[in-house]
């Protein structure tokens, strides 16, 4: 999963841009969310599977576990400036909040890296649990959630002494986690259990579980967190959430095995990549209804945060 570079004149500018790891086409699509027409293509070698998109909209780091490590582009240059050399269990990848550290999952030595952005250098290892994938950062880089896979359960590290404070089971082989904007709740998705679980983040307890179709990978928040959207991978389709009554409210089919989410920074438009449709759906939080589908690469996963914001 590395990724090369194609250099355009234009620099992509403030508006939000979401970068979609196609995994079997080794690329990365880059969608201007203005127009929703990819803008840029650029190759990656090594099958890229995670995103994350630092808060500043300059960096996006790419875990690409066929070429051990992770990619760093540059989003002003539309290049790769650096890998960072891990290993093949290179997976789930979050950035912090004021872009100074990385965190990569590792799903075969069940550990996190952390990683100085500055000077791409292992700073940190974090021993976690059984193969752990989605990773999620409090807004105050105090608290790095980590779903692990294999052992069922959300680990929560403290960011300050790179210690676990909390290990919390969930449902069977958790994969997606995020946070709700106030960083009080955790929503993870449990892929073998086909549900969600809701946990508060004060406490670590679970406060609800949410069924829903088959295959959840990974979850969004919209509408000032009143809906969460959770990818059914086996179903083809979308879950919508509300966050209050913890009800499905509707079912939205998109594209063939979605996994990838993020929402927009409006709030109100939701993205899902589809890994078999070679798709890239949006979702209006308001109707309901796929807006418009985007043609991408093949095999987009986009397991992230690919959204800049």
């Amino acid at each position: 999963m590395g990724v090369a570079a194609v250099f355009i004149s234009h620099p992509i500018s403030a508006q939000p841009f979401a970068f979609i790891t196609n995994q079997l086409g080794d690329s990365v699509s880059v969608i201007d969310a203005k127009t929703n027409t990819v803008q840029d293509t650029i190759p990656v070698k090594g099958k890229p599977a995670g995103v994350a998109v630092s808060r500043d909209g300059t960096r996006v780091y790419v875990s690409t576990p066929e070429a051990k490590g992770v990619a760093v582009i540059d989003t002003q240059k539309k290049a790769v400036i650096a890998t960072i050399p891990l290993s093949e269990g290179a997976l789930g990848i979050a950035v912090s909040p004021d872009n100074t550290r990385l965190y990569v999952a590792d799903w075969y030595a069940h550990s996190v890296s952390v990683i100085d952005t500055h000077t791409l250098q292992i700073v940190g290892t974090i021993a976690v649990e059984k193969s752990p994938s989605g990773l999620a950062v409090s807004d105050d880089n105090h608290w790095l959630y980590v779903a692990n896979r294999l052992s069922n359960s959300v680990s929560q590290i403290d960011l300050k002494t790179l210690k676990t404070r909390n290990v919390t089971p969930v449902g069977r082989h958790p994969f997606g986690i995020t946070l709700d904007s106030k960083n009080e709740r955790l929503y993870v998705a449990n892929v073998q259990s086909d549900d969600v679980s809701i946990l508060e983040t004060k406490t670590m307890h679970l406060i609800g579980t949410v069924k829903v179709n088959k295959l959840p990978y990974a979850v969004s928040l919209a509408k000032d967190d009143t809906l969460f959207f959770v990818t059914n991978q086996e179903d083809g389709n979308v879950s919508v959430v509300d966050t209050k009554t913890l009800q499905v409210i509707k079912e939205i089919t998109v594209g063939d095995k979605p996994e990838g989410i993020a929402t927009h920074t409006d709030d109100t438009h939701v993205y899902v990549a589809n890994w078999f449709d070679n798709t890239v759906s949006v979702i209006d939080a308001q109707t309901l209804e796929v807006s418009e589908t985007i043609k991408t690469g093949s095999g987009s996963r986009a397991f992230g945060q690919f959204f800049s914001r």
